[in-house]
């Protein structure tokens, strides 16, 4: 089980990292993210010396896995993942009851689980990891957005302390099949607003490709509503297909639950998937220990959802105001 991190901003000692994962994911990280064991120590030792100077924060954890979310996710430029640490941090705490206290054993977590709304697939030949949601086992009865927006951020959490995902990226697969109106239609603007900031600018995800099957022609108009709050690039990674027949085309079948047309078991994969967050939940429940001064942010979500608007005084201005050695 993962322990709960520290999360003083400037402690008297780091421990060392070590990259122990395959030559695969060493050589995407070289060749995609221009890490080598040099500048991953150097732009390690800027942000934590970044974090101990911030006038704002006030607690974070400073491990090199937790920080190398941000920088694999800004391909080492250090102030593009010092904004990207600092909105994350933002957006935790300006919305706690999206963000915050995600645990598994939590009633509205469990079901979802059970429910087998998730699975988690593996990764492909590639290094990317690969992940399969069935929109329509969402319990729209008895959840509503807040409960699968928190499932969603429970399991990016999760997901994200895999140091291959940080690396790889992932390929989503989402099959809307049975899904009626109300699966859709339970979704304010406001909060599509607030759950599309955070896929899309909040959290350091890399998504490679999202492939969605048999999406319904009445939900279109809101499907186009939710892209408006979603970036370019976002918008370029996703494929939409007829069938889950013509979207299982796209990946290896030997990574497939039966429900794509492959040969493995979904509730032994969410089984597996379950014991991963047992093992992460001291660790997910321990990131609430951190603290950011939100006053400062308070326009950040006031903005319009234009995708390029940056953190009030952003933090481009504020790591050339905190100038490291």
């Amino acid at each position: 089980m993962e322990k709960r991190y520290t999360v003083e901003k400037n402690p008297e000692s780091y421990e060392k990292y070590e990259f122990t994962l395959p030559e695969l994911y060493q050589k995407i990280a070289k060749d995609e993210l221009r890490e080598d064991d040099e500048i991953r120590e150097q732009s390690l030792t800027q942000m934590r010396e970044w974090i101990a100077k911030h006038p704002y924060i006030r607690k974070c954890r400073t491990d090199a896995k937790f920080l190398l979310r941000f920088l694999r996710f800004r391909k080492y430029s250090v102030p593009m993942a010092c904004e990207a640490l600092e909105r994350y941090l933002a957006m935790r705490e300006t919305f706690p009851k999206w963000f915050k206290n995600l645990d598994y054993k939590e009633t509205a977590m469990s079901e979802m689980l059970k429910d087998e709304v998730f699975g988690s697939l593996g990764q492909d030949a590639d290094g990317r990891t690969v992940v399969y949601f069935r929109f329509g086992h969402f319990n729209i009865e008895k959840f509503g957005p807040l409960q699968e927006g928190r499932f969603t951020a429970l399991l990016i959490e999760c997901l994200l302390e895999w140091e291959e995902l940080q690396i790889g990226g992932f390929r989503v697969l989402v099959d809307f099949n049975d899904t009626v109106m109300k699966h859709y239609g339970i979704w304010g603007v406001s909060d599509m607003k607030i759950f599309m900031d955070a896929i899309n600018r909040s959290y350091p995800i890399r998504f490679r490709e999202i492939h969605g099957a048999k999406f319904p022609k009445f939900a279109i108009p809101i499907l186009n509503l939710l892209l408006t709050f979603a970036s370019p690039k976002l918008k370029e990674r996703i494929k939409c297909h007829n069938s889950v027949v013509e979207m299982a085309k796209q990946f290896d079948e030997s990574l497939l639950p039966k429900e794509c047309g492959g040969k493995r078991d979904l509730q032994d994969l969410n089984q597996r998937f379950l014991k991963h967050l047992e093992e992460c939940r001291e660790a997910i429940l321990g990131l609430d220990e951190m603290d950011i001064d939100t006053t400062h942010y308070v326009s950040l979500w006031q903005q319009s959802h234009a995708p390029n608007n940056e953190i009030d005084s952003g933090t481009m201005g504020s790591f050339r105001k905190l100038t490291v050695d």
